[in-house]
């Protein structure tokens, strides 16, 4: 389930589209094809109504905050992590290194522990989510020398705070040093 668009510009002959997917649409319910006017012909079934009251929602509140000032706050958090990881003993991060040149995801391993334990162990004994392994991406772990077991990643958000950053550091720095 998800919610989604699909803009159409006017130089396109939306008649050319083939659905994949055909079913009623409420409009025209009386006949089996969809009907050949936007937006119906392409709305089969069911919308996914409570999936777009939510993003109704989160785009609303993206646009009160701004999309810069959630930004900030995210390099704020990405460059503290990220330096907080580069300065324990033990630990190897990946990725641009510098907050303003990446998304504010952190991709880190600890020696001598791998990635899936590191994560248990953080969500276990620290209550702190994260992801580990390829992340869909064996190619670019092949380049980063992290195949095939993967990193652990850290993912930042908006709702993050500088508290939490200092907390997963604190889990983090613990685990490097039972790992030595």
């Amino acid at each position: 389930m998800g919610t989604g668009g699909l803009i159409v510009g006017e130089r396109v002959d939306e008649t050319q589209f083939e659905p994949q997917v055909r079913g009623g649409t409420g409009s025209h319910s009386e006949h089996e094809r969809q009907p050949d006017f936007l937006p119906d012909m392409r709305e089969s079934g069911t919308p996914n109504v409570v999936g777009m009251a939510g993003l109704q929602v989160d785009v609303r509140w993206v646009l009160e905050r701004g999309v810069e000032a959630i930004r900030a706050h995210e390099v704020t958090l990405t460059h503290a992590l990220i330096e907080g990881l580069r300065v324990i003993p033990g630990v190897a991060v990946y990725g641009a290194l510098d907050a303003e040149l990446q998304t504010a995801t952190v991709s880190f391993n600890i020696e001598n522990m791998p990635p899936s334990e590191a994560g248990l162990r953080l969500d276990d004994e620290y209550g702190i989510m994260c992801r580990v392994g390829l992340h869909c991406a064996p190619a670019a772990h092949r380049t980063l020398g992290t195949f095939p077991v993967g990193t652990v990643r850290f993912g930042l958000g908006a709702f993050s705070t500088l508290g939490e950053v200092e907390t997963a550091l604190g889990a983090v720095r613990q685990l490097a040093q039972e790992a030595r």
